[in-house]
């Protein structure tokens, strides 16, 4: 499988810049490269979830010419996806799960025949070395038993599988099962698979990659075997040059100087891939967190959301201990936490004047009727201070830049003057305009002050604006780095650290 001169571009957002890839027969190929380097983008066109820019060249499997954007056609030319979210149903059988998307084996009537279904079902599970039994739920299975069913969907039809891309396939797996996973990619390459191994793990890549390449930016910045990188050389080839330059003074002299009051104090918290996390936010203090995927760092504002139940430990807001934190209950305490991009932030439907409000509306109601002139003075005022454009607040919020739908977002929280601000990837998908607007406004919250949490992958971010930055590995704070510590290179590399944290 090849493409080649492969170009992306998103508005003015260039993802992928002329890539060249391969993979060959029976290799595994690892894919590498930090958050927004543009390895997803590549996937999804290798997927055909995107189409890449009319003048990229050409896409062929086994010599033969593929569309672009065409899953389809992808899928009949043998190529496989597992993507970290297996996209497994806990409450099926492996059975179904197989079948998921695919016909069953029908009889007269239109009868299924199952018992023709189950030595199907066993045939698949026997390639990836499980002997399970076909009606067992998925729910009931361990994290390495589930990456093999995903596979053995996979490769269920054996004869037609050209390539398997399997993308951080050890994001969820203690370290006692990574080998077996190994045992499972060496089986899949015996039979002349190739394989295209997306990871940060650098020691994994060392252990089973036989070529890498590097993305960084949306260009390649490295490729070749692996005998050829040594993991010092990748650690440089990923991170490259700081782009912290483009970033404002403000932003960049982020305040030092922090209080003593703790506004939030995670106790030996197991919550996710969390475990026996510790660490003490203060007032003033910008703290980032950076980790892998997989590491913890995005249970963070998980747990405080109530999106990830706490197991253990003691989660303590403006020092009161809350069990099962959620939104409602932190509130009161002078707490606040902005979701990922991925997770809804606001009201697309409703207006900005409508979402820079809506966290707090008390102050603009009398008796039970909302004052419309006063929110509409507030909201222009708001738009004005944070440079929302347009600056028209009755323009609904889905009609906005994504650069500009976040700084709603962090306006609508900053509005109601928090004690802590929990943010979980600010920046994300914003042009550096907006991102160094929003550390702006963020940096001065926090020199009054406000006390912040920055979970983030761009590591500009944390070098920008941070006091302190803990990194997570295996879900524990492994390091907490300071003052002239808090660089692109040193922050990398700790997180590439071989995981001796890791849960065994």
């Amino acid at each position: 499988m090849s493409v080649t001169d492969v170009s992306k571009t998103f508005v003015s957002t260039r993802a992928l810049d002329r890539v060249d890839f391969d993979v060959r027969a029976g290799e595994v190929h690892a894919l590498i490269g930090h958050n927004g380097s543009g390895k997803s983008t590549l996937v999804k066109v290798l997927a055909g979830f995107h189409k890449p820019d009319a003048d990229s060249g050409p896409f062929t499997v086994e010599g033969k010419k593929l569309p672009y954007g065409d899953p389809e056609a992808v899928h009949r030319a043998g190529l496989r996806f597992i993507h970290q979210e297996l996209g497994l149903l806990d409450e099926l059988s492996l059975l179904e799960n197989l079948r998921l998307g695919d016909r069953y084996l029908t009889g007269r009537g239109w009868r299924v025949r199952w018992g023709a279904e189950r030595r199907r079902a066993a045939a698949a599970l026997a390639i990836v070395g499980l002997d399970l039994d076909p009606d067992v739920k998925v729910a009931d299975l361990t994290p390495i038993e589930r990456t093999q069913v995903a596979v053995a969907r996979a490769m269920q039809d054996e004869d037609a599988v050209r390539l398997v891309l399997l993308d951080e396939p050890t994001a969820t797996l203690p370290s006692s099962e990574v080998t077996k996973l190994f045992e499972l990619i060496r089986r899949m390459t015996a039979h002349g698979v190739g394989i295209v191994y997306v990871s940060h793990r650098l020691e994994e890549i060392e252990e089973i990659a036989d070529r890498v390449t590097v993305l960084r930016e949306g260009r390649v910045v490295g490729t070749g075997p692996r005998s050829e990188f040594d993991n010092a050389r990748l650690v440089s080839l990923i991170v490259g040059s700081t782009a912290g330059e483009a970033l404002p003074a403000a932003a960049r002299e982020a305040t030092q100087v922090h209080g003593e009051a703790s506004l939030l104090d995670f106790q030996a918290v197991t919550a996710g891939e969390l475990r026996q996390a510790d660490f003490v936010i203060r007032t003033g203090e910008i703290v980032g967190v950076a980790g892998l995927a997989g590491s913890g760092v995005h249970d963070i504002p998980g747990v405080l959301l109530g999106r990830v139940p706490v197991e253990s430990g003691h989660v303590v807001v403006a020092g009161r201990v809350i069990d099962d934190p959620d939104p409602a209950k932190l509130r009161p305490l002078g707490a606040a936490v902005l979701p990922s991009p991925r997770h809804l932030k606001g009201i697309p439907e409703l207006t900005i004047r409508e979402n820079v409000t809506l966290a707090d509306l008390r102050p603009l109601t009398r008796g039970w009727n909302l004052d419309l002139r006063r929110e509409r003075r507030e909201a222009a005022a708001i738009v004005e201070r944070f440079d929302v454009k347009p600056r028209e607040p009755e323009k609904p919020l889905a009609e906005l830049s994504g650069g500009n739908q976040q700084k709603v977002a962090v306006a609508k929280w900053l509005r109601i003057e928090p004690d802590l601000l929990v943010l979980d990837e600010p920046t994300q998908g914003v042009d550096v305009g907006a991102k160094a607007e929003i550390l702006d406004l963020v940096a001065s919250a926090a020199a009054e002050g406000l006390a912040v949490v920055l979970c983030s992958s761009d590591l500009d971010d944390l070098e920008a604006v941070c006091s302190r930055v803990l990194v997570i590995r295996g879900g524990r704070v492994a390091t907490e780095l300071t003052g002239e510590q808090i660089n692109r290179k040193t922050i990398t590399e700790e997180c590439y650290r071989s995981e001796k944290a890791r849960v065994s």
